[in-house]
């Protein structure tokens, strides 16, 4: 505990919780994970976007330790996978694949068990998760009588009993219906925002990291593609595409020189800030040009994610 929070001190609390740098996985002459290099802020929601088969699961195995990197580095709150493992993975909760219960045990003899294992965790925090999840009228059902969508809520339960810095969820919407991805994605983003729980979280399903999380790394055949952010961009000082609704986009054009991005029907889009698009919108006026309205152009994550991939299938 005591190492823990010089940590937090040195690290002021801003610095990535989780780092991989040149992260590499061959078998034989087959490369799994290419020079994978990323850092995940605290505090959010991550997402590990990619086709299935793009080398995910191996990825996160390696953030755990059940894998072994060929090459490269992955740090936990500055703490060495390779060489710092129980130090490390002390900061971690995780689920990969099927969160796995004792299906002949109630919910609550589940976690009471798993709680024994850990040292210092108080029957209180128990009631804490279980309330935090939303199971507090069935924790005391056997497991046998829960819906998948519980279990899966049962098993974030159980990994964040001793308050992990971060949680790694392997492809947990996979079986869910839609009313069980919908909790367990609003248990997610509480997580990022109420217990400050930096949250991992793989899928190959776009419209649901594009809902559950406030940026992605896209991975495709091993290889990093790009970091998207989805949720935030222009409220952190972040640039975004602005359109400017005017009465003539020549003129308009004309006055702003290479600011303009392109031309659409009724307007042009720029890239501009809060403040940026004011000044614009001045320049504009200030050359006799009329603007009808402002407003940013917002891509989806199907449209990011087609513009990096070169349009490539994501699942």
């Amino acid at each position: 505990m005591g190492e823990d929070l010089v940590l937090d001190l040195q690290t002021g609390g801003t610095e990535p919780v989780v780092r991989l740098l040149n992260v590499t996985k061959r078998i034989g002459n087959r490369t799994i994970i290419d020079n994978l290099t990323f850092d995940v802020p605290p505090g959010e929601v991550f997402g590990f976007l990619g086709p299935n088969g793009s080398g995910k699961t191996t990825t996160i195995r390696m953030m755990v330790g059940l894998m072994r990197m060929t090459s490269g580095e992955i740090l936990i709150r500055g703490r060495s996978i390779r060489t710092e493992y129980e130090a490390a993975v002390r900061q971690v909760g995780a689920i990969v694949e099927n969160p796995e219960m004792y299906k002949y045990l109630t919910g609550y003899q589940n976690l009471l068990h798993y709680a024994r294992m850990i040292p210092g965790i108080p029957r209180k925090r128990i009631d804490e998760v279980v309330e935090l999840v939303g199971l507090t009228a069935r924790i005391h059902d056997k497991v046998k009588t829960y819906s998948l969508g519980m279990r899966q809520r049962l098993g974030v339960a159980q990994a964040i009993l001793h308050r992990p810095a971060l949680l790694i969820l392997d492809e947990p919407t996979n079986g869910l219906d839609p009313a069980g991805i919908r909790e367990l994605r609003d248990y997610l983003r509480h997580l990022a925002k109420h217990e400050g729980t930096t949250v991992f979280v793989s899928s190959h399903l776009l419209s649901e990291m594009e809902l559950m999380c406030d940026r992605v790394a896209i991975i495709q055949a091993g290889k990093l593609i790009d970091v998207r952010l989805i949720h935030g961009g222009a409220e952190n000082g972040g640039k975004a595409e602005v359109l400017f609704e005017v009465d003539r986009p020549d003129a308009a054009a004309e006055a702003l020189g290479g600011a303009v991005l392109r031309a659409e029907s009724g307007g042009i889009v720029v890239s501009a800030g809060r403040e940026e698009a004011a000044d614009i919108n001045a320049r504009l006026v200030a050359a006799g040009v009329r603007v009808y309205g402002i407003r940013t152009v917002t891509k989806s994550l199907e449209d990011q994610f087609l513009e990096v991939t070169g349009g490539g299938r994501i699942g």
